[in-house]
C-alpha cells in the first residue's frame, strides 16, 4: 500500500524507472539475438549455396592522397567437389580487366597490354577466399574460427534490410593485409550486399557492393574459365 501511495506520489519517477528497466532489459537480448539472427541466416545459405553471380562495384579508397578508384564489372564464383571455389571477376569499366581464381592460380588478364598474368598463391589461397569470398557460402563457424565477429547494427544497403557485421582478424599474418572487414548480409538472401576491407591503419579500404544477385545460378564450365585471344603474352611473376 505504501508502495502505491509513493508511485501515485512520483508518477513521474515511476514511468522514468519502467521505461529504463524495459529500455536495459530489452535492449541486452535484443543485440545478442539479433547477431545469432545474422549467422543462424548465414548458416541457413551455406547449407544451400552452390554458386552466386551478381554485378559488382569496387570503391578502392588510397588514405594519403585522398583518392577513390572505382571499378565495375560482375562476378562469377562456383563451388567445387574439392571444396574449392573458382572465380571470374571480369571488370569492364573504367579499364578492362579479368580476374580468374581456379585452385593456387590467379590469373589476371589486361586486354590493353595484351598480357596475362598467372601468379601461384599455393597456401596463401586461403587469405584470397577471405577477401574476395568473404561471406559467400561461410558457416558462422568459418567466421568465428578466423574472426572476432561482433553486430554493430541493422542497416539498409540500397532497398535491403540488413545486419552489419564487424571482423577482427584472430590471425596476425592476417593482420598485415586486412585490419578489420564489415558485412552487410541481407536477411533475406543471407549473402553479403556490401563489404568493406579496412587494409591499413592510416584508412585505406575497398568497399565492394553487389547488385543483381543470382543465388545458385546454372554456372557452366565455360562460364567461370578466362579466356582471352591468341598472341597473348602469359608472365608468371613471383609474389
Amino acid at each position: 500500500m505504501r508502495n502505491q501511495q509513493a508511485a501515485a506520489a512520483h508518477p513521474k519517477l515511476l514511468s522514468f524507472h519502467t521505461v529504463l528497466a524495459l529500455t536495459v532489459i530489452g535492449a541486452l537480448p535484443v543485440s545478442a539475438q539479433s547477431l545469432a539472427d545474422a549467422l543462424g541466416r548465414m548458416d541457413k545459405t551455406a547449407q544451400q549455396f552452390k554458386a552466386v553471380a551478381a554485378d559488382i562495384r569496387r570503391d578502392t579508397y588510397t588514405a594519403v592522397i585522398n583518392e577513390h578508384d572505382i571499378d565495375m564489372g560482375t562476378i562469377k564464383a562456383r563451388r567445387e567437389k574439392s571444396h574449392g571455389t573458382r572465380m571470374l571477376i571480369d571488370f569492364t569499366s573504367p579499364d578492362a580487366k579479368t580476374v580468374s581464381i581456379d585452385g593456387p592460380n590467379v590469373s589476371v588478364y589486361l586486354p590493353k597490354s595484351r598480357t596475362v598474368d598467372v601468379y601461384d598463391i599455393g597456401s596463401k589461397r586461403n587469405l584470397v577466399d577471405q577477401f574476395l569470398l568473404l561471406g559467400f557460402g561461410a558457416t558462422s563457424a568459418d567466421l568465428k574460427e578466423h574472426y572476432d565477429v561482433t553486430l554493430i547494427g541493422v542497416e539498409k544497403v540500397g532497398t535491403e534490410n540488413t545486419w552489419h557485421l564487424q571482423l577482427v582478424p584472430k590471425s596476425a599474418d592476417v593482420l598485415q593485409h586486412l585490419k578489420k572487414a564489415e558485412l552487410w548480409i541481407d536477411q533475406t538472401s543471407g549473402l553479403p550486399a556490401q563489404q568493406r576491407f579496412m587494409l591499413s591503419a592510416g584508412g585505406d579500404f575497398q568497399l565492394v557492393m553487389f547488385s543483381n544477385v543470382k543465388f545458385n545460378p546454372p554456372l557452366s564450365e565455360g562460364a567461370l574459365k578466362l579466356n582471352y585471344p591468341k598472341g597473348v603474352t602469359v608472365e608468371h611473376p613471383r609474389l
